[in-house]
């Protein structure tokens, strides 16, 4: 491996250590000697890969001092997103995920209303070509390509829409998603992209902000959740304990044909209605074949069936 290569790999590894709290809880790290041997790299290697963490802000270093990791809700940024996805386990990797999606459906329908009341016919025309780019891409290209086209869409609709601003955010953007998120690249094709980039060639077109508004958020969310949920599966709520319970006391009340047999023989008493409440003791003494005739018909439980075990407790 190359030394570019070989310090990259390096820093990807320090980067994962940091993220997953591999580090010292003071979040110091060792000598230069004590990491090369630890990553079995030369020091020179790991001072490069040190020093490209320090410049992205994920680590600290001062002369005369050891270096040390900064935290990480200090650290985090939008194109430090990588640093959260490292564990897919963690709610939090899937929130920020989902609030990275969330941007970038925003951005990119605040360009295009602005392309569409705004725009000249040619660059419409343009944005329309790029949009029939990203439906070819969907359906023949990587994921990898699909993702470059669609950034390119969103830049050049900030350039038409005239958004400095927005170009810089559409860069940060790019950066964040293909430097952190790379693993997702392979999911960002297929149909739901093409549904939509159809959908906004038409759109543009016709310069239909209603319609843009309406339904492009729909069709541009369908296909994020699809990438969400490859990347980490939304988390299912647990059944309610309420319905073993339920279910216990269903089968638990007897309802058997020699119970009501007994019960049309036996003449009711003034407390009529209150099934589960045991009959007065003179009552139990005046009719005492009543409860002999349940338990002769009962084998296992009172209406003749084995009696059901209580369901276990969900596993979380």
């Amino acid at each position: 491996m190359e030394r570019g290569g070989l310090v990259a790999y390096v820093e990807a590894q320090i980067e994962r250590d940091i993220a997953l709290g591999r580090l010292h809880p003071s979040g110091q790290f060792g000598s230069e000697a004590k990491l090369a041997r630890r990553y079995e790299v030369c020091r020179g290697t790991i001072r490069e890969a040190l020093r490209r963490l320090a410049a992205r802000g994920l680590v600290v270093q001062r002369s005369g001092r050891k270096t040390r990791a900064v935290a990480l809700d200090e650290s985090l940024t939008l194109e430090n997103l990588g640093l959260a996805l490292h564990d897919a386990r963690n709610p939090d990797a899937r929130w920020l995920l989902e609030g990275y999606f969330s941007l970038k459906r925003q951005v990119l329908l605040e360009l295009l209303a602005d392309c569409c009341a705004r725009a000249s016919d040619l660059d419409l025309d343009r944005l329309g070509s790029t949009c029939f780019q990203l439906q070819d891409a969907a359906r023949w290209e990587s994921g990898a390509t699909c993702a470059q086209v669609e950034f390119e869409l969103l830049r050049q609709a900030a350039r038409v829409a005239a958004r400095p601003g927005h170009v810089l955010l559409v860069q940060s953007l790019q950066r964040a998603f293909l430097g952190g998120a790379a693993q997702l690249l392979p999911l960002m094709g297929g149909e739901a992209l093409r549904e939509w980039a159809f959908r906004v060639t038409a759109i543009l077109h016709e310069r239909d902000v209603q319609a843009l508004q309406n339904e492009l958020p729909a069709l541009l969310k369908a296909r994020d959740e699809r990438v969400l949920n490859a990347f980490a599966p939304a988390p299912q709520e647990p059944a309610s304990p309420e319905a073993p319970c339920a279910q216990e006391v269903h089968f638990g009340t007897p309802v058997a044909a020699t119970g009501q047999d007994a019960a049309l023989e036996t003449p009711p008493s003034s407390e009529e209605g209150t099934v589960d409440r045991p009959p007065p003791a003179s009552a139990q003494d005046e009719t005492p074949e009543a409860p002999l005739r349940v338990e002769e018909s009962s084998s296992g439980g009172r209406d003749g069936r084995t009696p059901i075990s209580s369901l276990p407790p969900d596993t979380p």
